[in-house]
């Protein structure tokens, strides 16, 4: 009920201030223009009066009239004439000096004499003048004129009038004609309201603009309650839209985002792309300052193609924590019972060089097996979260141990499943292959210090691995060909692990950094890069040059 009553108030009030405003607007324009048409048609008829009385009075029929000092029957049909042929003109009046008429329109209902009074100033010299008087016929609207002759004598004068009750009808009629155009065009303005109440109605889709205005504030409450970030892009890449989610994802205000591109401030947006193929982006993992994000963009329906974008961020930061702890926990459990399985396994080796009597292997066995420790296996299943790559190092670890070699992870190492830039399998079939190679290495020849480090840096846009010994080094011969078949400083028969790399690390445009130093070691540097966001297909605009 209500709402029903706020409604139908809304539309009363949209109507009513309509109506209102065309009122205002009609009654200004009326009152202008009703103004201005009764001081014209006074103006008007001053000039008729004013006109008339000077053209008279200019007449040499007239001035010997006065001068011959009576009426003269020629000018009284001549005057009559003119009287008749000037519409609006009521009264004409030609009197001598002395006030004595010599001429009046209507002759048999005015007196011999002008006795008004109002003659007196243009018969001393006066220039000539209008008057508002009163006469025989009422009130009336005069022009006083000066007859005079050659030397400048006043011989009399003229008095050319219009009855002021004519205008005053013809001022009611004025306004007459007013009030009814004024009463059409209200009618007109009371049609266009319903009209335009109408067509607001249609125009918002059946909505009322209290239920929209409810929906706008409901919809605005609802996504900024979403954890997940939404931005709203036109077609050009511009923000329309940003909840308080993706403001803080993005750290910008929503007053610093709208208007401006999207990937002015993250850069892997790829939204122009979409709105104009029409293709949606899915799932697609990014990095969002320190945040792991899911990013998804999906194209606007539009009246014509696609209107915008909306970009979803899914946060995954938290959810990766949770999953390290549940990850982890699995990996500690399959670590331990691996490492139970290898110390029975080493177990039985100790206890068959004692039997044996070999005691000084079974003391050498011993002190190349603590290299490998239950921390280190730990901690190498808490950096790689990848099942085949972490068993593929914790076994390299457990190998190179036997042989005297300590390999050890660094600990800043990250490394995820869905970080990877290309097929687990390639990863382990890269990481394993500079892992033997260094183990081969520092095992052929006598080295003070044997030690691998592996490092393994995985991002959703960048992957890098790391192996560096402490081995020989690359004889400077064989440098240039390393990642040739069959070249290898081992001897005939080897030399395919460096090359199958390389075919690797060109199938998938990554490169390969090679420092080595005789005596020092070997450092291998693998980088694999996420490609590049494609161009934009979009003309270039000038809010493309801003940040």
């Amino acid at each position: 009920m209500l709402r029903a009553f706020q409604r139908f108030s809304l539309e009363k009030q949209i109507f009513v201030s309509f109506v209102g405003f065309a009122t205002v607007l009609l009654l200004l324009t009326m009152g202008v223009s009703l103004v201005l048409d009764i001081s014209r048609q006074l103006r008007s008829t001053d000039d008729l009066i004013r006109s008339t009385a000077s053209y008279i009075s200019s007449l040499d029929s007239v001035k010997a009239m006065l001068k011959q000092g009576y009426p003269d029957p020629a000018v009284t049909r001549q005057l009559d004439s003119l009287n008749e042929s000037l519409e609006g003109l009521h009264v004409i009046v030609v009197c001598d000096a002395n006030s004595l008429r010599f001429y009046h329109t209507s002759r048999q209902e005015g007196g011999d004499s002008f006795v008004e009074g109002d003659q007196e100033a243009i018969l001393q010299g006066s220039e000539p003048y209008i008057t508002t008087g009163y006469g025989t016929y009422g009130t009336q609207r005069r022009a006083f004129h000066g007859v005079e002759d050659s030397d400048g004598t006043i011989l009399g004068f003229v008095m050319t009038s219009v009855f002021t009750a004519d205008i005053s009808a013809h001022i009611q009629s004025l306004i007459l004609y007013c009030m009814l155009l004024f009463a059409a065009a209200l009618v007109v303005a009371l049609g266009l309201s319903r009209g335009l109440v109408a067509l607001l109605r249609r125009s918002l889709l059946g909505y009322h603009p209290t239920e929209l205005l409810e929906l706008y504030l409901q919809q605005g409450e609802v996504l900024n309650a979403v954890e997940d970030g939404l931005v709203a892009t036109d077609s050009k890449g511009k923000v329309v839209f940003a909840n308080q989610a993706a403001c803080q994802l993005l750290q910008r205000e929503e007053k610093a985002l709208k208007g401006r591109r999207l990937d002015q401030v993250f850069r892997e947006s790829s939204c122009v792309q979409v709105a104009h193929t029409g293709q949606p982006v899915h799932n697609r993992s990014c990095v969002i300052g320190n945040h792991q994000v899911l990013a998804s963009e999906v194209p606007i329906p539009g009246q014509s193609g696609y209107s915008g974008v909306l970009n979803i961020f899914h946060d995954k930061t938290e959810l990766q924590k949770l999953s390290d702890e549940l990850s982890g926990a699995r990996y500690m459990l399959d670590t331990l019972r691996f490492f139970n399985h290898e110390f029975m396994n080493k177990l039985h080796v100790i206890l068959g060089y004692l039997q044996t009597g070999e005691p000084e292997k079974a003391a050498s066995f011993i002190m190349n097996t603590s290299l490998v420790s239950s921390q280190s296996i730990r901690a190498t299943a808490d950096c790689i979260r990848v099942s085949s790559i972490c068993a593929l190092v914790i076994g390299k670890m457990m190998h190179a141990a036997e042989l005297g070699i300590r390999l050890t992870v660094a600990p800043d190492s990250y490394c995820r499943q869905e970080d990877l830039l290309l097929p687990e399998e390639d990863f382990v079939t890269i990481v394993g292959n500079l892992l033997e190679n260094a183990v081969e290495e520092l095992s052929r020849g006598e080295h003070e210090v044997k030690e691998i480090r592996l490092s393994l840096y995985c991002r959703p846009d960048c992957n890098v691995i790391v192996c560096e010994d402490t081995g020989g080094g690359i004889p400077p011969q064989l440098q240039p060909h390393i990642f040739e078949k069959g070249v290898s400083s081992k001897g005939e028969g080897r030399g395919l692990g460096l090359c199958l790399i390389h075919q690797l690390v060109e199938e998938r445009h990554g490169t390969i950094d090679v420092m080595t130093e005789a005596g020092a070691g070997t450092c291998f540097t693998l980088t694999f890069t996420s490609p590049a966001p494609s161009p934009d297909p979009s003309p270039n605009s000038p809010d493309e040059t801003e940040a």
